[in-house]
């Protein structure tokens, strides 16, 4: 089967990188879960947690979904949303 490439095209000025304090992670199954649940989003670039440093860094464009967005993604996995900055 022929499979087509899908261009996106992003504004660079709507990127946005936020680091997100977690508390409740404890495995790399925790990094998995908050990981699929931000990746659901909307207007989601990465998503990067490690439960051995308790963040989350989410980079994302600003014009497709917002930081509380995204928080309470984290925050529906079961884990605590304890902090943010924007990098």
């Amino acid at each position: 089967p022929k499979t087509e490439k899908q261009i996106i095209v992003v504004d660079k000025s709507n990127i946005k990188k936020v680091e997100f304090s977690i508390s409740g992670m404890t495995c790399a199954s925790c990094e998995e879960h908050v990981n699929h649940k931000v990746n659901k989003l909307t207007g989601i670039l990465s998503s990067n947690a490690s439960y051995e440093n308790g963040k989350a860094v989410v980079e994302f464009d600003n014009s497709k979904t917002k930081i509380t967005e995204i928080e309470n993604a984290i925050n529906s996995t079961g884990y605590s949303v304890t902090d943010k900055k924007e990098n």
